[in-house]
């Protein structure tokens, strides 16, 4: 989701080592940065410092209790009209209904109509959103959340503990078959995977309401990571009275009713969505009165109209990329930065011949990641070769370096898989989102496949909901793909992703030795003892092969002068939409 999310359009969908300064503003390659935008990046994970468990569990850190403040807005007052149009959905979303969406395109609109108990801040710390203030147990186990007083429905409705514990347990409703339910089974709280596997009631869960503004959560163990769940835009509040009256709730204005700082106005089938301010809300005010999200699918067209000041900011096609920093104007506009984002090959593990680990490695070895990013993205991205990326606690920077790109090494897998004879090798098919940019990389897949193993890859080009109804019904030998970070985490892109009963597995991977490895980690507030069970898990995974790393994706960003206070973060579900509350515009 998302971020969080896994995305889908290619560019869609978003550290141990050099991680730069909070609020750092990287110049693009050709000159000093535009001065209206941060790129907000997280600062180093501190994993020393925190003590080693000795007997029962330390309890977490005190939450902070204050209401996070926004980025300070620039001197004087915004001049311009208060309106911006971003192409921020690509394409009609599949799934706006919060607890059954699960890409970053949804999320997108999700994050500006609703509020969660907590939200990000610019460095990625979960801090008070819906709720003011929360309380951690001396034993870790329990937390209280308090919520914002007086906080309205986009209705006028008043906004109860028990929203979020009707959101909450009717993501863990089997019957609603979320993908993000195993997030918050595998986080252990009471009652919650028995629920999620038909197995226990609803009642059971350890999730309740004090009283209208308390709202308690009980853990099976200590989750140095669970502050972060209750920050997704997968439990959100929902209301009951909505959902259960109108099945369609999450596709009209009229009953697609939040909590956040907007509400939607508008929504155009295959065009776009409108936000407005929601008048009822109890946190800081919008300055923009009105935020077109456009579907265009085409980022070539979307570019074009950025060009023809019909865009506010827009993403930068890779094949464009040279250009806007060779433009003395366009590059003044431009900003680039790495987001925690992994992009991979998926391979469904349950389709013959990939089932085979040594099909996977081979397929794997037999791309050249580093002339993808070169000749597809234009020098943006770094190469992967394992699925954390780096700016994560948990990266590990050597880690599949013995699974990098090799020909002749490919070759040779593919012969100990029983393929000496490469025409003896099924044809398999790749389904992937529409776009001029997954064409390419879907392409440039194919030849490297047919290059240097030899084998037939058939390409199943898809209008963007079709695919992303294909890829959740695992309905593909072969997707293109990646995770973006829902939070800085490692637990994010190990259990919830990979485990065997892990709702986001679409790969059709289980091995019990890294569920085993990786339960570990979830456990415990103790970071170093954590990380130490994760890198386990991620061995496991890289000599497993169920996805092929290829990059971590890299970013180009214009930005139009008039756009003021914009801040960028590596997990935005799409560029600068984490805290639009803040953007303003000036004359222009």
């Amino acid at each position: 989701m998302k971020a969080s999310l896994s995305s889908i359009l290619a560019g869609l969908a978003l550290v141990a080592g050099a991680c730069g300064p909070t609020a750092q503003t990287p110049a693009p390659a050709s000159g000093g940065g535009p001065g209206n935008v941060i790129v907000a990046t997280p600062p180093p994970p501190a994993a020393a410092t925190v003590a080693p468990i000795a007997g029962a569990p330390t309890a977490p850190a005190a939450a902070p209790t204050a209401v996070p403040v926004a980025p300070a807005k620039p001197a004087g007052q915004p001049a311009g009209a208060q309106e911006i149009t971003v192409n921020a959905l690509q394409g009609e979303p599949d799934n706006l209904d919060p607890n059954r969406s699960n890409f970053a395109t949804e999320a997108a609109v999700i994050r500006q109509v609703f509020e969660p108990l907590l939200i990000f801040d610019k460095d990625l710390k979960p801090v008070p959103g819906a709720a003011s203030s929360f309380d951690v147990s001396a034993d870790g186990k329990t937390y209280t959340f308090h919520l914002r007083p007086g906080a309205k429905w986009s209705d006028g409705q008043p906004v109860t503990a028990k929203d979020f514990v009707y959101s909450f347990k009717r993501l863990l409703n089997p019957d609603t078959a979320a993908d993000y339910a195993s997030f918050y089974t595998d986080a252990g709280i009471v009652g919650a995977a028995d629920y999620n596997a038909g197995k226990g009631s609803a009642d059971a869960v350890g999730i309740r309401a004090r009283d209208d503004n308390t709202l308690e959560i009980q853990l099976e163990a200590p989750s140095g990571y669970f502050p972060n769940l209750t920050a997704l835009v997968a439990v959100v509040p929902v209301r009951q009275d909505i959902v259960e009256k109108n099945a369609g709730w999450a596709q009209d204005p009229a009953t697609y009713i939040g909590n956040g700082a907007f509400k939607m106005s508008e929504w155009v089938h295959q065009d776009h969505i409108t936000l407005v301010p929601n008048p009822n809300y109890v946190g800081p005010r919008p300055t923009l009165q009105k935020v077109t999200l456009l579907m265009v699918s085409s980022a070539e067209a979307d570019y074009a109209a950025y060009r023809n000041n019909e865009r506010d900011w827009t993403l930068v096609p890779d094949a464009d990329v040279n250009a806007v920093r060779a433009d003395p104007q366009l590059s003044r506009e431009a900003v680039e930065y790495t987001e925690l984002t992994t992009f991979w090959l998926v391979m469904n593990n349950a389709n013959k011949p990939l089932d085979n680990p040594l099909v996977r490695q081979a397929f794997a070895r037999a791309i050249d990641s580093e002339a993808m990013i070169r000749d597809v993205a234009a020098g943006i991205g770094k190469p992967a070769t394992s699925m954390i990326p780096p700016g994560m606690p948990g990266f590990q920077a050597d880690l599949g370096k013995d699974m990098k790109f090799d020909a002749a090494a490919a070759k040779d897998l593919l012969k100990q898989a029983g393929f000496a004879d490469p025409a003896t090798f099924p044809v398999l098919h790749f389904k992937f989102a529409t776009t001029t940019a997954n064409q390419s990389r879907a392409e440039f897949i194919q030849g490297q496949l047919k290059q240097n193993l030899g084998v037939t890859i058939v390409l199943d080009s898809m209008e963007s909901k079709a695919y992303q109804a294909a890829y959740k019904n695992k309905d593909f030998d072969l997707a293109w793909t990646g995770w973006g970070a829902d939070y800085p985490d490692p637990q994010n892109f190990m259990s919830g992703l990979f485990g065997c009963k892990a709702s986001n597995n679409k790969y059709n991977y289980c091995n019990p030795a890294f569920d085993a490895a990786a339960a570990k980690g979830d456990v415990g507030t103790d970071l170093t003892v954590r990380l130490q069970a994760y890198a386990e898990a991620q061995q496991i995974l890289v000599k497993d092969t169920p996805v092929a790393p290829l990059y971590y994706r890299g970013r180009m960003v214009l930005v139009k002068p008039w756009v003021q206070n914009l801040v960028i973060t590596p997990k935005d579900d799409y560029p600068g939409l984490s805290f639009l509350t803040s953007v303003s515009v000036g004359q222009h």
